[in-house]
């Protein structure tokens, strides 16, 4: 499913495919896998998982970091969520737990 992931948002941003690109790319499917608390990318999650990468390559690209807002009367930053993924693969996310 990597290969998979790699060659759509690839396709999508229309990067060069070099090892720097999936090296990215593979490290930001560990990533989303960590905070889903998943072994694996399913086919249903396959669209909003691009879809995150999309947009968290455009966010590097940009280098705007997490800053939403930054007024300068007064001085006032706002920042973005802590996770690039928050509110957009909350649906997928495992809660682990103990079970007997």
């Amino acid at each position: 499913m990597s290969e998979k992931i790699i060659q759509a948002v690839l396709n999508i941003t229309g990067k060069k495919d070099d090892e720097t690109q999936r090296l990215y790319i593979n490290a930001l499917i560990q990533e989303i896998l960590s905070y889903l608390n998943r072994d694996e990318i399913t086919d249903e999650m396959f669209c909003s998982v691009v879809s995150v990468i999309v947009d968290c390559l455009e966010v590097a690209e940009n280098k705007c970091g997490n800053i939403q807002s930054l007024t300068e009367g007064d001085m006032s930053i706002s920042f973005l969520s802590n996770s690039p993924f928050f509110g957009k693969l909350d649906s997928f996310k495992l809660i682990r737990g103990l079970y007997k």
